[in-house]
């Protein structure tokens, strides 16, 4: 891995976690007196919050961390593929450990920091060999320099 690439991948993920954080609490005070359910406001919090810190975050991602030159249509595109991904893996592998587990209370939150650690260091390397890579986005017949 290389460190520096890695310190500032989770200096940008911090960035994310906080502008997230931010933006649901901004939309949920703006919305919360204006629908009938608290938990459409909490969705509704949720929703564009995560739409604002993850293309944040990939827009800091391809600049900072990976300076990237892949076309920026295909490379958002694989970005939110992965986003999925990671998001459906976050829950199945918190469910299987905390079944297998037979996990009740505070260590299923455990169990998801576990679980969450892991997916970080993938994604990391599925964002540094598939979203940013120049290879990712080569013309057939052309592949760019690997420099």
């Amino acid at each position: 891995m290389h460190v520096i690439r890695f310190i500032k991948f989770s200096a940008s993920s911090i960035i994310g976690f906080l502008a997230d954080n931010l933006v649901f609490a901004g939309v949920l005070f703006a919305v919360e007196d204006h629908v009938t359910y608290r938990r459409t406001a909490i969705l509704l919090s949720l929703v564009v919050a995560r739409l604002a810190s993850a293309t944040l975050n990939y827009v800091c991602n391809r600049k900072f961390v990976f300076h990237s030159h892949a076309e920026v249509a295909s490379s958002f595109v694989r970005y939110w593929v992965l986003v999925g991904i990671v998001a459906v893996l976050s829950y199945a592998g918190t469910s299987a450990v905390s079944w297998v587990g037979d996990l009740r209370g505070w260590a299923i939150p455990a169990a998801k920091i576990l679980v969450e650690t892991v997916l970080f260091i993938l994604s990391y390397k599925a964002q540094r060999r598939w979203v940013f890579s120049r290879l990712a986005t080569a013309k057939p017949g052309k592949r760019p320099s690997p420099l």
